[in-house]
C-alpha cells in the first residue's frame, strides 16, 4: 500500500497530539516534529487520505494539513477568529445574520485551551467576567 507524506501544523495546545498521529502515522518511519510554545509542525508517512486524516483529526481545535506531494489536496481547520484575522474579506461573503449567529454559538462554548483564555481577557481589555467558571477554572489553576 502507497504512504502518503504529509506536513501538519496544530496551533494552539499540541497535548496528546502523540496519541493521534500514533494512529495516523506510519510506524516505520515515525513522526519527525518540533513543538514550539503555541505551535506544534510535524511529517510523517501514512497510508490514510489526506480527508481520513483530516477527519482523524477533527477534534483538534486549528491545523493545517497538507499533502506534500500533491499540494492539491490539503486541510484545513481552523476557528472564525483565525478566519476572520487573515481573510477579513470572508465577512463581506459571509450574511451578516449568520455571522452573528456563529458568534453567539462560539461566545457560548467554554474555552479549554489557556491562549484561547488568554486571547478572550486581552480582548476584554482583561476583565475577568468575560469569562466562564470552568474557563476562570482553568486560567486560576494555571
Amino acid at each position: 500500500m502507497e504512504n502518503n507524506r504529509y506536513f501538519l501544523v496544530v496551533i494552539g495546545s499540541s497535548k496528546n497530539i502523540d496519541e493521534d498521529l500514533n494512529h495516523i502515522a506510519n510506524s516505520e518511519e515515525g513522526v519527525s516534529y518540533v513543538d514550539g510554545n503555541g505551535i506544534f509542525m510535524a511529517t510523517f508517512y501514512s497510508q490514510y487520505k489526506t480527508d481520513e486524516v483530516y477527519n482523524l483529526l477533527a477534534h483538534r481545535n486549528a491545523y493545517l494539513l497538507f499533502d506534500i506531494n500533491d499540494f492539491t489536496k490539503y486541510g484545513v481547520n481552523l476557528p472564525t477568529k483565525f478566519y476572520k484575522g487573515l481573510f477579513p474579506e470572508i465577512e463581506k461573503m459571509t450574511p451578516k445574520i449568520l455571522s452573528n449567529e456563529v458568534e453567539d454559538v462560539i461566545k457560548e462554548q467554554d474555552l479549554t485551551d489557556i491562549d484561547e483564555i488568554l486571547d478572550k481577557l486581552s480582548q476584554n481589555n482583561y476583565d475577568t467576567s468575560c469569562l466562564t467558571e470552568k474557563e476562570l477554572s482553568i486560567l486560576n489553576n494555571c
